[in-house]
C-alpha cells in the first residue's frame, strides 16, 4: 500500500510531470474546468428534475380527497337508519375530505363487505334492528350494546398510504359526529319527555360501532414493501447495464446484429429473474408463511406470483434504461435513472384518485403495476390484475422492439465511427475510437491496418493473441452500413473467437 511519501520510494517517476500552473496546461486547464461547469449545470438539471417530479406529485394532494367516495349503507330502515344517514350526508364537503354518498343496492353486512373489497375504500353500515334495540333499551330498559348499531367497513389493501391518511379518518370522524350528535339529540328529547325505564347506557351513548377491515394490510412494512423491493432491482440493475454499455463495444463491431437483438434481451430477463427471485425470499424469509393473521395466506403459489410480477416490472425497466443508455454519453447517463426511479416510486405511495391530471400517467409505470398486483395477492383487494398485467406485457413488448431499434443505431454508430466504446460521440474531446469517423477521406493501400482495442490488448506482453485486425478493404466502406448484415466481417455469438 502507498504511504504518504510513496514518491520518495520511486525516485524520478514524477520528475517528469507538471504543476497546474505550468503555462503548458493552461489551455487543458481552462478545458477542464468548462467541463466541470457543465457537469453542474447537468447536476442542477437533474436534481431538479428529480426534485419537481416528486412535489409536483405530492402537492396538495389533501385538496384532491374529494376525489375519494365513502359509502352509507342503511339497513336498518327505521328511524335510527334514516337519522343516521342524514347526519352522515350532512357532513361539510371540503376538498380534504373525501365525498359521502349513500347506496341503495346492498342488503346485507356480507354484501357490502364483498363490495368494498372488491370495489371501494370504506362504507358506513346502519346494521339491521339498529332502531329496534334502541327503543327496547329507551322504553322497556333491555341491555344495550351501542357497538351493535354501525359497522365500519375499509379496505387497507386497496391504497395503504390513502388508507391512512384520508379513509380511515373520515370514516372515524363520521360516526363520532353522529354519536355526538345524536347523544344531544336523544337527551334532549328526553328532558321534554323522561323515560322511567330508559337505560342510561342506550340514552348516553346511542351509537357505537365495530370496525371490519375486509383486505387487512396494516402490518409493519406494508406501505414500503413492494416499493423498496422493487427499488432495490432497479439500483442493481443500473450498475449492470452501465457495465454493459462500457464493455460491449467488441460485440457491436464484431457480432451480428441478429444475434446482439437476441442477445440482450435474454440477459436482461435472465438478471430480472435473479433479482426478483432474491426479493421474493426477502420477503418470505421476513415475515413467514402467517406474516399477517387475518391476511392471506403465503403459499407457494404466492411466492411464484411474487417472483414472476418482481421479474416482469424489473424485465420492463431494465429494457427501459438500456435503450438510454445505449445511446447516452457518460456525463448525462445518470438523468434517465432519476427521471425512471423518481416517478416509479411515486406512483406506489399516493393513488390515482390524489395525483394531478398531470402525474396520473404515472400509474401506467411498472412499479405501480406491479405494487397494485402484489397488493391484490397479499390482501385479495380491488382487483385490477389484469389490466395491470396486461400493461406489464405492453411495456415489455414496446421496449423490446425499442431495444431492438437502439442496439441497430449503436452499431452502425460505432461502425462508422460516429461513437466510441463509452459513448462519447465523434467531434467531443473524449472521443477515442479505433473505426475512422465515416466521413474521413478514405485511405490509401500504403496505409497501415487499424487495430481494434482487443487487438491492442491482445498485443500487449503476457495476452494471447486472439484479437482482430480492421483492414482498409473493411473500414473504407462504414458510410454505406445498412441494417442488412455483413457476414465477411460479422461473426455470430457461437462463434468461438469474437476478438473479445
Amino acid at each position: 500500500m502507498l504511504g504518504l511519501f510513496s514518491w520518495r520510494r520511486l525516485p524520478g517517476k514524477d520528475d517528469h510531470r507538471k504543476s497546474f500552473t505550468d503555462p503548458s496546461l493552461r489551455a487543458e486547464v481552462r478545458n477542464r474546468f468548462w467541463d466541470y461547469i457543465e457537469l453542474a449545470v447537468i447536476s442542477t438539471v437533474m436534481i431538479w428534475s428529480g426534485l419537481s417530479l416528486f412535489f409536483g406529485g405530492v402537492y396538495r394532494r389533501s385538496v384532491l380527497a374529494n376525489n375519494i367516495n365513502l359509502y352509507v349503507v342503511d339497513l336498518d330502515g327505521g328511524s335510527v337508519g334514516a337519522n343516521v344517514t342524514q347526519m352522515v350526508l350532512d357532513i361539510e364537503v371540503t376538498p380534504s375530505t373525501p365525498v359521502w354518498l349513500q347506496r341503495h343496492d346492498l342488503h346485507s353486512v356480507d354484501q357490502v363487505k364483498s363490495w368494498v373489497l372488491a370495489n371501494g375504500w370504506g362504507a358506513l353500515v346502519i346494521n339491521p334492528g339498529a332502531s329496534a334495540r334502541l327503543d327496547s333499551s329507551l322504553y322497556n330498559g333491555t341491555d344495550y350494546n351501542a357497538a351493535d348499531a354501525l359497522t365500519l367497513v375499509e379496505s387497507s389493501g386497496r391504497q395503504i398510504v390513502a388508507e391512512m391518511l384520508f379513509v380511515s379518518s373520515a370514516l372515524s370522524t363520521a360516526v363520532q359526529t353522529v354519536s355526538h350528535k345524536y347523544a344531544l339529540a336523544q337527551l334532549a328529547a328526553y328532558h321534554d319527555n323522561p323515560l322511567p325505564q330508559a337505560s342510561s347506557a342506550a340514552l348516553i351513548d346511542p351509537i357505537g360501532y365495530t370496525s371490519v377491515d375486509v383486505s387487512p394490510a396494516g402490518f409493519t412494512i406494508s406501505p414500503v414493501m413492494s416499493t423498496f423491493g422493487y427499488l432495490d432491482i432497479l439500483l442493481s440493475t443500473i450498475g449492470v447495464l452501465i457495465m454493459w454499455k462500457m464493455t460491449s463495444f467488441p460485440f457491436f463491431i464484431r457480432v451480428r446484429y441478429r444475434d446482439l437483438m437476441i442477445m440482450w434481451p435474454v440477459l436482461l430477463f435472465g438478471l430480472a429473474l435473479v433479482l426478483s427471485f432474491y426479493q421474493a425470499l426477502a420477503f418470505l424469509a421476513f415475515r413467514g408463511p402467517d406474516y399477517n393473521s387475518l391476511a392471506l395466506k403465503y403459499t407457494a403459489a404466492t411466492f411464484f406470483k411474487f417472483w414472476f410480477t418482481g421479474a416482469a416490472v424489473a424485465f420492463s425497466l431494465g429494457l427501459w434504461l438500456f435503450n438510454w443508455f445505449l445511446h447516452l454519453t457518460p456525463h448525462i447517463i445518470a438523468l434517465p435513472s432519476i427521471c425512471t426511479v423518481i416517478p416509479n416510486v411515486l406512483s406506489t405511495i399516493s393513488t390515482f384518485e390524489l395525483a394531478p391530471k398531470f402525474y396520473r400517467i404515472f400509474y401506467a409505470l411498472p412499479f405501480y403495476n406491479g405494487s397494485s398486483i402484489i397488493l391484490y395477492i397479499v390482501t385479495g383487494a380491488h382487483s385490477t390484475a389484469g389490466r395491470n398485467v396486461g400493461i406489464l406485457i405492453a411495456e415489455i413488448a414496446a421496449m423490446t422492439i425499442l431495444l431492438s431499434i437502439s442496439i441497430w443505431i449503436r452499431q452502425v454508430c460505432a461502425l462508422r465511427g460516429i461513437s466510441d466504446a463509452h459513448g462519447w460521440f465523434h467531434g467531443s474531446r473524449y472521443f477515442h475510437s479505433p473505426i475512422p469517423y465515416y466521413k474521413s477521406m478514405p485511405r490509401t493501400d500504403t496505409e497501415q491496418p487499424i487495430e481494434s482495442e482487443s487487438s491492442s490488448y491482445a498485443a500487449q506482453p503476457g495476452n494471447k493473441a486472439s484479437g482482430t485486425t480492421l483492414h482498409a478493404a473493411h473500414t473504407a466502406r462504414s458510410a454505406s452500413i445498412e441494417i442488412d448484415d455483413y457476414d465477411e466481417d460479422s461473426v455470430s455469438l457461437t462463434t468461438g473467437n469474437l476478438g473479445v
